[in-house]
């Protein structure tokens, strides 16, 4: 069983990016609870990306990293870093991870 929950999931050829929630009842430090993870499909490679803040508008949703920065609605993100953009495609929540992403997930150290 997962000790984690899905919120937000994107997919490319490259890249998986997904939020999670971790599942821990009596934490309630919110940099322990919510990441943001960037899977290297061709590397099979998982980092936590450096969450610095979030806003929204009607239309987007904006998420700032220490190296990246992220746009995304509920078809599609960009996730931009110093070097390049990339568009991912969002994945329905009834959609189950890889078997590649979910042990990079459930192996990350942080998640132990």
């Amino acid at each position: 069983m997962n000790n984690f929950k899905i919120l937000f999931h994107f997919e490319s050829e490259i890249f998986s990016l997904v939020e999670i929630k971790r599942l821990l009842p009596n934490e309630t430090d919110k940099s322990k609870l919510y990441f943001w993870l960037l899977f290297d499909k061709r590397k099979s490679r998982l980092r936590k990306l450096r969450f610095v803040s979030m806003s929204s508008n009607t239309e987007h949703e904006f998420r700032i990293f220490e190296n990246e920065r992220l746009s995304f609605d509920k078809q599609k993100a960009l996730l931009t870093t110093n070097e390049m953009e990339f568009q991912l495609e969002a994945v329905l929540p009834e959609v189950k991870l890889t078997a590649n992403l979910q042990s990079a997930i459930v192996e990350f150290p942080e998640m132990c």
